[in-house]
């Protein structure tokens, strides 16, 4: 399931800026890069659902472009034409016909990068027959977009994947593209037709034999599997045709077929196609005793993992233009390159997520004209360095009178918002937090003036310590004693706000610093200056 991802096919496949609008687009931007590659004089690509286009030269005589316009006979009638098919999952979709210069062996040069063009051909002509079938089934228009490695990858996991009845495991951080994957592993195979149940792991509704019931010759969606508990984890798997014998009478009257093709489609009443997603790693889990054993052994089929948007740098503009055409924003008048670039370096530590929220925001709150660097600085600035706005909910704090005094280290969106997730007990954030760290968080918000250890805190938890500082790191993208320093300096500057005379000495016990020069190094660190002068700012301030 491998694909040619060398660097001629990257550079031909690199994304023009509309390129994520429509099929031909896309289509078209691809064979004008093939165009520079490949010695073509002359061609025609038909493709099932879009059309044909024609290889030709531009209204003002210069270079060849590819275009619907012109005669496709013309191409299809030279004798010289290299026909190079355009399947998926071995169906024809398509072809191309191409008029090359030869090389003077005869050979037709860059038949490689043919064949794999054509397959991403195949792949992109996929993507959009599935926008069309989710539109009409979920009334959301789902597709993954972008034409990074990774991608591409996953076009071609998804297209071997989709024609089998084997479990799926899907694996990628909090807010990648996991639930698109999996509708698009459905909407490709031959249960698209069939039910597709979705279960959220973290508040499931109903029972695992309702699920099975309801999805029955379709497919189970069991969504943040790794969120549900040992019971309903013990339940699934005793309602799952075991593709490993682990029992012999097959659950809810359904049988596999033991004699058909190698698909393990299932016979009988039609079993639910599983497939599962999890931020977490499974294996680590379960070898913690953590996660059942015998439901990963029943899901380690076929895996993939959706890699996040900080290591897929080339899909960053096709995913903001493509959100600004959704939340009404015309995306070749919005776009500038300054956005781009700010959201190209941006992390995006909730990635597709924190894309689609900011995007929709910078869209709305610009009216339609271009948005430029002003714009993300005043509605996302931390994008640009700045400190994470307020959450609605959260009411004011003493410490807003300081915004205009510099900070040296400024927190990530996310480490400010696990701040105040930990003291205000936040519960629709920490509803989506794995278990072990809504505990470890609640714990923080409570005792982060106690000498807290990363092995007292795992207890709490009830995890392991590596496995607790694996998710730190993963899903609040900032280590253990990161957030506790930060935890405390913000306690610290809310003491400094609201008791003018209270000790600085004093101020650094109460939060936790039993000695003074780390207490005001921290400070100094986090807020950008001591102490004693973020206090004289603050009543200066107030005049």
């Amino acid at each position: 399931m491998t694909v040619s991802v060398g660097g001629a096919l990257d550079e031909i496949l690199h994304p023009g800026s509309a390129d994520f609008r429509s099929l031909p687009d896309l289509i078209g931007g691809l064979m004008d890069r093939l165009v520079d590659r490949a010695p073509l004089r002359g061609g025609a690509l038909w493709l099932q659902d879009m059309g044909t286009l024609v290889l030709a030269q531009d209204r003002a005589g210069g270079r060849l472009c590819w275009t619907a316009d012109g005669d496709p006979n013309e191409a299809a009638a030279d004798p010289e034409a290299v026909v190079v098919p355009i399947t998926y999952a071995d169906a024809p979709v398509g072809e191309m016909r191409l008029v090359l210069d030869r090389a003077p062996d005869g050979a037709p040069p860059e038949a490689p990068i043919l064949q794999d063009v054509a397959r991403q051909c195949g792949y992109l002509a996929k993507r959009y027959e599935v926008r069309r079938w989710a539109e009409r089934r979920f009334g959301r228009p789902l597709m993954m977009v972008g034409m990074s490695p990774a991608l591409r990858e996953l076009d071609a996991f998804l297209e071997q994947a989709a024609h089998s009845a084997l479990p799926v495991l899907l694996t990628g951080e909090f807010g990648t593209e996991k639930a698109q994957l999996a509708a698009a592993i459905h909407g490709c195979g031959p249960r698209r037709d069939g039910p597709f149940v979705q279960v959220n792991g973290a508040d499931p509704v109903g029972t695992p034999a309702d699920w099975f019931a309801r999805a029955a010759g379709g497919t189970l969606f069991l969504s943040g599997v790794d969120e549900m508990t040992p019971a309903l984890q013990g339940q699934i798997v005793q309602h799952m045709p075991s593709q490993l014998g682990q029992w012999l009478d097959a659950p809810g009257g359904w049988t596999l077929s033991v004699t058909g093709p190698a698909t393990g489609m299932a016979s009988g009443m039609g079993g639910p196609r599983v497939i599962a997603s999890t931020t977490a790693d499974l294996r680590r889990l379960a070898g913690e005793g953590r996660f059942s054993r015998p439901l990963l052994a029943e899901l380690d089929f076929l895996c993939a993992t959706v890699p996040p948007l900080r290591d897929r740098p080339a899909d960053i503009e096709p995913l903001v233009l493509a959100a600004l055409e959704r939340h009404g924003g015309r995306a070749d008048e919005t776009r500038t390159d300054e956005l781009i670039a700010l959201c190209k370096a941006h992390s995006w530590p909730e990635n597709l997520f924190e894309l689609e929220r900011v995007i929709a925001r910078l869209a709305v709150m610009t009216g339609g004209r271009p948005i430029r660097h002003g714009d993300v600085r005043r509605h996302a600035p931390w994008m640009v360095g700045g400190a994470m706005p307020a959450a609605p909910d959260s009411g004011p704090h003493p410490v807003d009178h300081a915004e205009s005094v510099p900070v040296a280290s400024p927190a990530p969106p996310s480490a400010d918002r696990w701040v105040r997730c930990a003291l205000t007990r936040d519960p629709d954030a920490l509803a989506r937090l794995h278990g072990g760290l809504r505990k470890a968080l609640l714990f923080l918000g409570e005792r982060f003036a106690d000498p807290i250890t990363l092995d007292e805190l795992s207890r709490q938890a009830h995890v392991s310590p590596s496995h607790l500082s694996y998710l730190f790191r993963t899903e609040l993208q900032t280590s253990f004693k990161g957030l506790l320093g930060r935890i405390r300096i913000h306690k610290a500057r809310e003491l400094l706000a609201a008791e003018r005379r209270l000790p600085i000495t004093e101020v650094a016990m109460s939060v936790g610093y039993g000695d003074l020069s780390h207490f005001e190094k921290s400070f100094r660190r986090l807020v950008g200056e001591s102490p004693r002068e973020y206090r004289r700012n603050l009543t200066a301030a107030r005049g």
